[in-house]
């Protein structure tokens, strides 16, 4: 996403320089507005909707074998108060730490991916969402 956003910047800003150079100023506002229109489309495509039932089926095959009784210091999917501090941390924060780990945390360990060598990182996204989801928590 981050590639995608700074292509777009790039062109942007190379259209602006290159049709105000030409003294067509009110021309180069409106392809500015324009580009920035198709940004900000770009953008909310590339945020991920997760998919909770596919949530459960990650978690269900992965997740549950630390999250459902607190193994190695995983937050049990059932310890509310965990995850209510979890939640403070924001959910991109807490979807990083499903797809790298958290090698030395507050409560213990996660491995990178939870071990899952075939999840997608929209996999583990849904997977968080399904967590925080049945924890009855709302993350900001």
């Amino acid at each position: 996403m981050k590639k995608i956003l700074a292509v777009i910047m790039l062109v942007s800003f190379s259209i602006v320089l290159i049709e105000s150079c030409g003294g067509d100023a009110k021309k180069a506002v409106d392809k500015t507005k324009e580009v920035a229109q198709t940004v900000k489309k770009e953008v909310t495509k590339a945020v991920h909707t997760p998919d909770l039932t596919n949530g459960k089926k990650v978690y269900d095959k992965v997740c549950v074998a630390c999250h459902m009784t607190g193994v190695a210091g995983a937050a049990a999917l059932n310890d509310k108060a965990r995850w209510e501090e979890n939640a403070k941390l924001g959910m991109k924060v807490l979807v990083e730490h499903a797809i790298n780990g958290v090698p030395k945390g507050k409560y213990g360990v996660m491995p990178a991916r939870g071990s899952c060598t075939d999840c997608s990182d929209e996999d583990l996204a849904d997977a968080v969402a399904y967590m925080v989801k049945e924890a009855g928590v709302t993350v900001k």
